[in-house]
């Protein structure tokens, strides 16, 4: 580990410090509903195939997002293994504490676009954070009983 010996007092000031300090760490594994079959989504023909069919293939989807007269759907999942390690010391009257984790924050996924008739327009596959457009405010709708309904 060291490419010369460990000077004495640096040795014993490394040795005070690791016994003045408490470090702890855990493993985790992380799964979060489960990855869409890849060969559903291939089945699923851009201009062709519609809605029923998409929910027929990959179940319900964990967002769904207006976009003008159409709709975006997401389906996404995670599998991972996760390191953390919290490690603090007191030195003198000054204390430290140190955190290291290495928890991946992507979230794989697959978004589906659909057009205002419910038509399959579009498809990507990659990280949700990627692919989703920011929420967007729904788009108004007319009130039929308003006046300027009836000119």
């Amino acid at each position: 580990m060291f490419s010369k010996p460990l000077h004495p007092r640096r040795a014993l000031a490394l040795v005070a410090l690791l016994s003045a300090s408490c470090v702890t760490g855990d493993y985790n594994q992380t799964r979060v509903f489960q990855p869409v079959p890849g060969e559903a989504v291939q089945s699923l023909e851009v201009g062709r195939s519609g809605l029923d069919e998409a929910l027929a293939s990959l179940g319900a989807p964990l967002q769904v997002i207006e976009l003008g007269a159409g709709a975006a759907l997401a389906w996404g999942w995670k599998e991972s293994t996760d390191w953390n390690v919290t490690g603090s010391a007191s030195i003198g009257s000054v204390r430290g504490r140190l955190q290291f984790a290495d928890a991946a924050l992507q979230f794989p996924g697959v978004v589906l676009f659909f057009d205002g008739e419910w038509t399959l327009v579009a498809k990507e596959k990659g990280f949700l954070s990627e692919l989703l457009l920011r929420p967007q405010l729904p788009r108004f709708v007319e009130d039929d009983s308003s006046p300027a309904a009836g000119a």
